[in-house]
């Protein structure tokens, strides 16, 4: 899956989010002003709560959508992926269902990699959840994967990371849409439809690339990354 911006969305883009930002510092501001009221009832306080933390998901949102189109300053370091894997298992058995089994299959003496580590771990979480949410309702298995790649004839060497769930699968319609920006299948209100879209970009920001494959109930998300050359 590629992600091509044109130099007119990413002025539009920068320009709304400038603009938004703006005006949600001022709900912030006056918001935190009113929550200090003592005397306000009970009902009142539950309401600004609640539009609190709306502008709380619009400022994530617009910060996600910043990020596509103005990514901020990469912070590259040689990573060993399949211990950094290894350190994520705790996040990965905190967003699981209580019927959800996590699985881990890891190569040993990966090559490393030059990465973000920020991005790559917000790759890993969004694919790893997506996989989680699938299985939560019947339960099934999740299962982590990564190895190298040397494709016969290349000089590239690759890191392949894959996350297979045997959940409902994804309908063959929507397979190109699920990449779309602010498409979501979730039916959480709050879903902002970006998570795949960012994974993707932040995927080739690193000279790699994400794909999906789905047949029956069994869905792999697998993205590969250039590793660094000796």
């Amino acid at each position: 899956m590629q992600i091509v911006h044109s130099d007119f969305q990413d002025q539009l883009v920068r320009g709304l989010a400038h603009r938004m930002n703006n005006i949600l510092t001022l709900f912030h501001g006056y918001l935190g002003l009113l929550l200090d009221n003592k005397d306000l009832d009970k009902a009142t306080l539950e309401g600004l709560a609640k539009i609190k933390l709306g502008a709380a998901q619009a400022s994530e949102l617009i910060d996600r959508t910043h990020a596509l189109v103005r990514p901020s300053a990469t912070v590259l370091r040689e990573i060993d992926l399949g211990e950094y894997l290894r350190l994520l298992r705790p996040a990965f058995e905190a967003v699981r269902g209580p019927k959800t089994t996590i699985q881990m299959e890891v190569e040993e003496n990966l090559p490393r990699i030059l990465a973000d580590a920020s991005r790559v771990r917000t790759v890993i979480m969004e694919l790893v959840k997506n996989a989680c949410e699938s299985t939560f309702a019947n339960g099934g298995t999740v299962l982590i994967s990564a190895r190298s790649e040397h494709p016969k004839g290349s000089r590239s060497k690759w890191v392949v990371v894959s996350v297979t769930d045997n959940g409902p699968g994804v309908p063959e319609e929507l397979r190109e849409r699920i990449f779309t920006p602010f498409f979501s299948t979730k039916k959480k209100s709050n879903a902002a439809g970006l998570g795949l879209t960012v994974a993707v970009s932040f995927v080739q920001q690193h000279g790699g690339n994400l794909r999906l494959e789905t047949e029956g109930g069994r869905t792999t998300f697998e993205f590969r990354v250039p590793t660094v050359q000796d």
